[in-house]
């Protein structure tokens, strides 16, 4: 018999399904707070979205032989700690919803939604009221994987140039042209519409800087939906103040949730949403099929799908 802990909430359906394939298996679902030293000891199988496990944990749980992560992002777990541990996450579930989000973020500013809204709400009619195409922009895109690739084939419809970037340039369906992330500097200058999709690595940390905000186009608009560390808080002030671009669009923050007191709120220039751009009911649906599809396949580890290399760290 295998032990599952679980401190996702899945719906009843998936338990039922879990349970009718997999008879031997003894489930618990606990919420973080409610977990015990018992209940981490037990557990063979956890199922988490990631943040709720740390270097404690990992003496804790000293029968834990798999992990399944119900996101993509792993920058909270020890994995230098974890070797021991078979580790897989949710990546390609996100591209969906986060396509749609960025789509309609983009719009959003470039038709200028808000203030027609406003205008209405005033009851205001608005002569002449003109906005702006994304059709003929060129788009970059920080990370060419599921999300990437989907997003790209979708700003395509739209008549925009898409342009990817990854570790070694190689080429990518659904993208114009490719470059290495090495090139960033020598290529951002011809973006219209740069989104960074990148995840936190050591590498990605703080990667970008004010001297390749300068580079950009003053007309350009950053949208990040990636990982919030991926730039210090530093550098968006000091883009947003002194203007290098026309416009972020953030998702993702180094310090969420944001409190109500701070900078950010205050620029005009800046869109603040609350890490929302993936988060739909198909979020959890998608991330279980990946889940039911690996607990099929516990007997042959390796054959399992979204295995994380811990020492890359994806």
């Amino acid at each position: 018999m295998k032990h599952i802990l679980s401190t996702v909430n899945l719906r009843p359906h998936m338990i039922e399904k879990m349970e009718e394939k997999h008879p031997e298996l003894e489930y618990r679902f606990r919420k973080t707070a409610e977990m015990t030293d018992e209940d981490r000891e037990w557990c063979e199988i956890f199922i988490t979205y990631g943040s709720n496990f740390n270097e404690d944990d990992v003496k804790a749980f000293k029968n834990l032989e798999w992990m399944m992560v119900m996101s993509a992002g792993l920058d909270d777990l020890p994995l230098e700690r974890l070797d021991h541990v078979h580790i897989t996450n949710a990546k390609g579930i996100h591209k969906i919803q986060m396509t749609e989000y960025t789509v309609g973020l983009l719009l959003s500013f470039y038709k200028d939604f808000n203030q027609l809204k406003a205008d209405q709400n005033n009851a205001h009619w608005r002569k002449n009221a003109r906005t702006e195409e994304i059709y003929g922009k060129t788009v970059h895109l920080l990370g060419t994987g599921s999300i990437g690739a989907h997003l790209a084939k979708v700003l395509r419809v739209f008549g925009t140039e898409v342009v990817g970037y990854n570790t070694t340039g190689h080429a990518v369906e659904g993208f114009d042209r490719t470059h290495s992330i090495g090139e960033l500097e020598q290529h951002i200058n011809e973006a219209d519409i740069i989104i960074n999709i990148l995840p936190s690595t050591d590498e990605t940390r703080g990667m970008l800087e004010t001297d390749l905000f300068e580079k950009m186009k003053e007309s350009a608009v950053f949208v990040n939906i990636g990982r919030g560390d991926i730039m210090t808080d530093e550098t968006i002030s000091q883009v947003l103040e002194q203007g290098m671009i026309r416009h972020m669009i953030l998702d993702v923050f180094n310090q969420e949730p944001l409190p109500g007191n701070h900078v950010f709120y205050t620029y005009d220039n800046l869109t603040i949403t609350p890490h929302a751009s993936s988060k739909t009911e198909g979020y959890l649906e998608r991330g279980f099929e990946i889940f039911a599809y690996n607990l099929g396949h516990m007997d042959d580890p390796e054959s399992m799908k979204n295995i994380i290399d811990n020492g890359r760290g994806y």
